[in-house]
């Protein structure tokens, strides 16, 4: 059996105030949302707006339920579905957003190769590369964003993107990305 008490322990050792461990809907999306505006209008909070970190958030939802979507017949689909997790916490001066989640190897280059370079390019380069990214590509298919998502949070973020990932098999790797504001 878990030892909750451990794991609470955990989350307040890393300051964490929110976290949800499992498969991402648009609902439940909406429903953190919602629980991180309350979280963040009580106590120590007020004094920071939680749009800026709601932003982040959602972000970092929608490119995990974007890449289980693109993913849907994935021999390691259920696998992919259930590794999602995000972590909402305070930091000295702010705040952090850090959410993992399964993706297949082959993806895993591609990934680091545009947080890498969105992390050179500084501030005011973002902008510009936002505005070349908005017209060359504009939206996807079905709608969906074409990789805006990591070049918005890095725009919202103090510092730049950190990440870090860890070998699960030949063909698989757990991926986690976080973002102080």
């Amino acid at each position: 059996m878990i030892h909750l008490q451990q794991l609470k322990e955990s989350l307040e050792e890393y300051n964490v105030l929110i976290c949800f461990s499992g498969q991402f809907s648009q609902a439940i999306v909406e429903q953190l949302c919602d629980s991180i505006k309350g979280q963040m209008s009580e106590g120590e909070g007020t004094k920071y707006n939680p749009v800026k970190v709601i932003s982040i958030f959602v972000e970092q939802a929608q490119n995990i339920i974007n890449y289980n979507f693109k993913n849907s017949s994935h021999k390691y689909y259920d696998q992919l579905l259930e590794s999602s997790i995000v972590t909402i916490g305070k930091t000295a001066d702010g705040f952090f957003v850090t959410s993992g989640n399964i993706i297949d190897n082959q993806d895993l280059a591609t990934l680091v190769n545009k947080i890498d370079f969105i992390n050179s390019i500084g501030s005011s380069g973002l902008k510009q590369y936002y505005k070349d990214v908005m017209k060359r590509d504009g939206k996807g298919e079905n709608g969906r964003s074409a990789g805006l998502g990591l070049i918005q949070m890095a725009r919202k973020a103090k510092s730049p993107l950190e990440y870090q990932n860890y070998s699960i098999n030949e063909e698989l790797t757990y991926f986690q990305i976080n973002v102080n504001s």
